[in-house]
């Protein structure tokens, strides 16, 4: 089940986590306000929301293209574990991949990052779920 089509799994987790860091290397001085700061939690919260849509509609996308069954909990798998991997070296070395950032703004990031890894584990499974209620 999960070495299906892995090619195409693992060109999606690094498509979708480069997309990420380059938003947050482009924007992400922005977008990112410090924990302690006030305006922190309504960030937090629309980038949270859009990072579900987008997930929600890579992961939608990516079941058309591996119709293997459980493709997008494969994905979620394998996505979540090549950008944790990768995405400790974007920590370890963030004044090299974000150096407009401030340590709140890298703090505030990785917590973006948990809560963002998560749903890319969650969202495979209400796909699945609502696969399996379609289909008759």
């Amino acid at each position: 089940m999960f070495t299906e089509r892995i090619g195409l799994a693992l060109l999606f987790s690094f498509l979708v986590w480069l997309g990420a860091t380059m938003f947050f290397v482009l924007f992400g001085e922005q977008v990112l306000a410090d924990p302690g700061e006030q305006r922190f939690f309504v960030n937090f919260l629309l980038l949270e929301a859009g990072t579900f849509v987008i997930l929600y509609a890579v992961l939608s996308l990516y079941q058309k293209l591996d119709r293997s069954r459980y493709a997008a909990v494969k994905l979620g798998i394998w996505g979540s574990a090549a950008g944790l991997f990768i995405d400790t070296f974007s920590l370890w070395n963030h004044s090299l991949i974000f150096p407009k950032l401030s340590q709140g703004q890298v703090i505030a990031f990785a917590i973006w990052m948990v809560c963002a890894y998560a749903m890319y584990l969650m969202i495979p499974l209400i796909l699945t779920r609502k696969e399996k209620q379609d289909s008759p």
